[in-house]
């Protein structure tokens, strides 16, 4: 029988700010990647950003979209993004709400209005948030490491 390498049956989710919560599923620390589910209520948004690498999503639940562009994901749809596009992620109000599994390849950076440089997010610092989180909860380190691979 099929074993896979990674399975997460329960729901672990750590707080993203006010916007909703994520659920890590697989940190890639040989490609510099990492698989998360992002569940969000309300107006969230997510500060305009670009990836160095592509980032493939699939919509669970409601719906989002990034204000740069015209379309909107709704629960069933794939979206692919190519490295080095800019974007600002928000919840579609008609919706209010939005679930989705991200699949990112690298790093992002966050950018200011003008585009400049502000900040930065790797499979390193997500991890290093993650962990910390477990061990606030309980979880403990072994199912973190149970996620990097």
């Amino acid at each position: 029988m099929f074993q896979p390498d990674v399975m997460v049956e329960d729901e672990k989710w750590y707080p993203l700010g006010k916007m909703g919560m994520v659920r890590p599923m697989l940190f890639d620390v040989t490609n510099g990647g990492w698989i998360s589910i992002l569940k969000a209520v309300g107006e969230g948004t997510i500060q305009r950003h670009h990836h160095a690498s592509p980032v493939q999503a699939w919509t669970l639940d409601g719906a989002w979209g990034y204000r740069e562009y015209d379309w909107v994901a709704r629960a069933g749809s794939f979206v692919y993004e190519a490295a080095g596009g800019v974007h600002t992620l928000y919840i579609d109000p008609a919706a209010g709400k939005m679930t989705a599994i991200f699949h990112v390849h690298g790093p992002l950076v966050y950018l200011d209005e003008q585009g400049n440089a502000v900040d930065y997010d790797d499979v390193f610092l997500r991890l290093d948030r993650y962990a910390k989180h477990c061990r606030e909860v309980g979880l403990g380190d072994d199912y973190v490491k149970s996620l990097i691979r």
